[in-house]
């Protein structure tokens, strides 16, 4: 995962709790909070990517070292 991945997942986590933050006001008519919901899927599955890129990255790592590591799932 490059750097800019990171700096992705990172900014749709902001974006994603930004979502979560509006769609809690209770002054949000019906159509405005669709919209939200459906950009925060779109967000949630961007983020579910680059973590799994993430894990995937990590789990070479420790398999391709000489130490004593064990590499777990990561369930998401």
């Amino acid at each position: 995962m490059s750097e800019e991945n990171e700096l992705d997942v990172e900014d749709d986590l902001g974006k994603l709790e930004d979502i979560v933050e509006e769609l809690e006001n209770e002054q949000l008519d019906l159509e405005r909070s669709i919209e939200l919901f459906e950009q925060g899927v779109k967000l949630a599955e961007g983020i579910k990517k680059g973590l799994s890129e993430a894990e995937f990255k990590l789990k070479k790592v420790v398999e391709s070292s000489d130490l004593d590591f064990e590499a777990e799932d990561f369930n998401l």
